[in-house]
């Protein structure tokens, strides 16, 4: 299981996913799209990425995802509340916030990136109190 759940909140459920034991994406995605297939709102919060894999791969998994994200926009924009990474190195955090936000922006997903677990647990059940 992926995604384990953390917190539960009255207006849903934040769930930790942490992509470091996943062999393959398509396992990861598959179990996110259950989450999408049940009638409750929901926010993500990531571990920090630290895989080993080849560009490659890396590129290959982010155009499977971006595909995966639009084909799933409304569901998404229905259930997922925020999508949040943990990100602790600095240079990295600030990079992936510009990135995050344009791709926020373009896709209609709210990412949201933190520093440390405890922030983004709370930034999560934030989003879903504001939902």
């Amino acid at each position: 299981m992926y995604f384990i759940p953390v917190r539960t909140l009255p207006e849903g459920t934040v769930y930790f996913t942490d992509l470091t034991p996943v062999r393959r994406f398509s396992d990861w995605l598959d179990e996110f799209e259950v989450l999408l297939a049940q009638n409750a709102r929901f926010a993500t919060v990531c571990a920090p990425m630290r895989l080993e894999k080849s560009d490659e791969q890396r590129i290959a998994d982010r155009k499977e995802y971006l595909m995966w994200i639009r084909a799933h926009q409304p569901r998404l924009a229905e259930r997922c509340v925020a999508m949040l990474l943990i990100e602790p190195d600095p240079p990295q955090l600030t990079q992936i916030r510009e990135q995050s936000a344009k791709l926020a922006a373009s896709l209609g997903v709210n990412y949201i990136v933190e520093a440390d677990e405890a922030t983004a647990l709370a930034r999560a059940e934030v989003a879903l109190k504001g939902a």
